[in-house]
């Protein structure tokens, strides 16, 4: 008996309403904190007690969370566990690496109170991320369609966990390295937010190469869209900004190119399910 067929009880495979309830306050969390920074850096930056040199950070990092919040908000008109599995997970590898940089923030000493609040924020979502991931352990992925066999979207999700992962590593782990693209790095606990993001990215679109059903992988296909094409956005403005050399350049027709591609998948997973 393979995956697919597995059967479960509709406990597992569903989601109740409280369970969709739970979803809101990460929902609402991520659209707040992705919109605040990507459309006002320098309130924001203000608002959190961290200088605001590096407004172009503050804006990635608003784009990366972004995708979370729209996902998620889609996600609670869902009655289909499997269909919010990934985002949900996503969400609690990005708040687990939310914990890592607010442990160092602390231990280093430069932590204002938004550190703190970000800290009690990422530990009731992964509780609530853990709590779901649980209730509906075991439930088996959905039977296979054909959209989802492309060979063109496996490449589309390796490169995308490759490029997710390094930007997740990086900016988490070693900050510092950013000075060397022209960057002040006076506000590290930001730019390691974003890298927390990137790396819930990378580990999903990994995981996606398992999963043999378009259904299940439309909220990433969402996620995808919404963080590159507000990334790429965002880039817009730095491009000729050469004390930034490589990022915006590489970023900004990188992000819009996969948003295209998010797009136009998101396209096709639509009409197979219509002609289903």
């Amino acid at each position: 008996m393979n995956a697919s067929s597995t059967v479960t009880t509709p406990s597992k495979t569903l989601l109740s309403g409280w369970e969709r309830a739970l979803l809101i306050v990460p929902a609402l969390a991520a659209l707040v904190l992705g919109l605040f920074p990507l459309l006002l850096p320098k309130p924001f930056a203000a608002l959190s007690q961290f200088p605001a040199t590096d407004e172009y950070i503050y804006r990635l990092a608003g784009s990366a969370t972004l995708g979370y919040g729209v996902a998620l908000l889609i996600g609670l008109f869902q009655k289909e566990w499997r269909i919010v599995r990934l985002p949900v997970i996503a969400t609690l590898l990005f708040n687990l690496a939310s914990l890592y940089a607010c442990g160092s923030a602390i231990v280093l000493g430069q932590a204002p109170y938004s550190v703190y609040f970000v800290l009690v924020c990422s530990i009731l979502f992964v509780t609530i991320t853990s709590v779901l991931l649980a209730r509906h352990a075991g439930v088996p992925r959905l039977e296979v369609d054909q959209a989802s066999t492309s060979s063109l979207l496996r490449i589309f999700l390796v490169v995308g966990a490759i490029a997710a992962g390094v930007f997740g590593v990086l900016p988490l782990f070693v900050p510092w390295f950013f000075k060397y693209f022209g960057f002040a790095i006076d506000a590290p606990f930001i730019l390691q937010q974003a890298g927390a993001a990137s790396l819930g990215y990378a580990v999903i679109a990994v995981l996606a190469q398992r999963i043999v059903n378009t259904r299940e992988l439309l909220l990433i296909g969402v996620m995808a869209a919404i963080f590159n094409g507000a990334g790429g956005l965002a880039s817009l403005p730095y491009i000729l900004n050469l004390h930034l050399l490589p990022l915006p350049q590489l970023i900004a027709p990188v992000g819009l190119l996969v948003l295209v591609g998010s797009l136009l998948f998101l396209r096709q997973a639509w009409w197979t399910q219509k002609e289903r």
